[in-house]
């Protein structure tokens, strides 16, 4: 078993001898533990055949286990006033739960339970390929949903990563047992599973604990990888009889490991991050265009996106789409020093209230450990943003927001005489 102990942080990390990580940070004054077993699988690694199982496999550990039915898991965390989850992404899944520290032995009872004896009854997974389908279909009738799940199709065009986490109803409904618990095996192993935890914790004794049921499981094959996707600049219209025109506009940005990810986020501030952001007060507090409107970026280990979305009445989507284009073209020549200022210190406001929440810092021990294979301190995060320079967030800007660059998705009753990319193109 390799040890690593980072004396001057509260951060600690131990990795089994069949390569499972646990990595844990205690929290001062804290009287709670988030804990959560993080799988670096999701529907970026599956085949198009499977597209939607690491999803299904996520909502089947909670429906049994030999010890435990559906209702004994719901009722052991009511029981304790605690909280139990999970959430499947294009790189990971992950099961967690919020329990008092006095609950700790129970929460690791619990879910190691789950995650290593899973039963798959075959009528719950047949009750759940329809309530998985009704999932579908509830984005599908979510319009600001629905048009970013299409952002990510026509982005990412045929490469895994623009398939949908949910799967589709066809290959949803096509799962079967042998093949869900075949899945789960090969690929649930230990050394594609980190156990995070954040609270009031001894690392040594919770690692005791995990080791104790997870220490048995065997090692498996790694998630299937590719290239990186290449992001070829389009545009896709469809019209549905709506109140609301729905866009999304996205362009290629930073992975999670590239440094210019810090440029990019202060970008996302300025630009759609908040209400003082260019396009809330532009769109919504001068013109009225729309309610709903911001800008968004997603990382992930190769490449990012880095997008808009918007919402307004089919009348004004050419004005629209004009204030998004000039907003988002003029941003390397129009930045301003009070700006970058204030978009450093609202993401060093948020990074530090987040801190205070035992579930913020187990998420944010995950995704460095799943990302960079070590810790990330907060100090260091703050730090890099607090050194990009006016300089390399305009030279970033016009790298990024260019309107070669854009692919753009409108839903909705869009009038038939516009053009959304010729729009931002101009």
């Amino acid at each position: 078993m390799e040890k690593t102990n980072q004396f001057l942080t509260s951060y600690r990390k131990t990795v089994l001898d069949n390569g499972l990580r646990i990595v844990t940070e205690r929290v001062p004054h804290a009287q709670s533990i988030s804990l959560g077993l993080w799988v670096g699988y999701g529907s970026r690694f599956e085949t198009p055949e499977l597209n939607g199982i690491c999803h299904f496999i996520e909502h089947m550990l909670f429906k049994g286990t030999a010890r435990r039915s559906a209702y004994d898991i719901a009722r052991e965390m009511d029981s304790v006033g605690g909280i139990i989850n999970a959430f499947t992404s294009k790189e990971m899944t992950s099961f967690y739960c919020k329990v008092l520290s006095e609950n700790t032995e129970l929460a690791v009872d619990l879910l190691t339970d789950l995650f290593l004896n899973a039963s798959f009854p075959e009528d719950e997974i047949e009750r759940e390929k329809q309530v998985i389908c009704q999932e579908i279909l509830q984005v599908e009738d979510t319009p600001e949903d629905l048009v970013y799940e299409m952002l990510g199709v026509r982005f990412w065009q045929d490469d895994p990563l623009g398939r949908p986490i949910l799967g589709t109803i066809p290959t949803v409904s096509a799962f079967d047992r042998e093949t869900v618990v075949r899945y789960k095996v090969d690929h649930y192993t230990p050394e594609e599973t980190i156990v995070c935890a954040a609270g009031d914790l001894e690392h040594d004794a919770l690692v005791e604990m995990i080791e104790k049921e997870m220490g048995r499981l065997k090692k498996g094959v790694g998630p299937l990888t590719g290239p990186k996707p290449v992001n070829i600049a389009s545009t896709e219209v469809v019209r549905r009889e709506l109140e609301q025109v729905h866009v999304c506009v996205g362009v290629e940005g930073p992975s999670a490991l590239d440094p210019a990810r810090h440029a990019a986020h202060l970008l996302n501030n300025i630009l759609g991050g908040g209400m003082s952001s260019r396009l809330f007060q532009e769109i919504r507090e001068k013109r009225g265009l729309a309610y709903s409107v911001y800008s968004f970026i997603s990382t992930f280990s190769d490449t990012g996106m880095f997008g808009v979305y918007a919402g307004c009445d089919a009348a004004r989507l050419e004005e629209l789409l004009s204030v998004i284009r000039k907003e988002s073209v003029e941003l390397p020549d129009t930045l301003t020093e009070e700006e970058i200022r204030t978009a450093k210190q609202q993401i060093r406001g948020s990074a530090i209230l987040a801190n205070e929440s035992t579930d913020s810092v187990m998420n944010r021990l995950a995704k460095s450990e799943y990302f960079f294979r070590r810790h990330i301190p907060l100090e260091e995060v703050l730090d890099a943003v607090n050194r990009v320079t006016r300089a390399e967030l305009c030279e970033m800007a016009e790298q990024m927001v260019h309107p070669s660059r854009f692919t753009t998705v409108a839903l909705g009753p869009v009038p038939n005489t516009t053009d959304p990319l010729a729009i931002l193109s101009s």
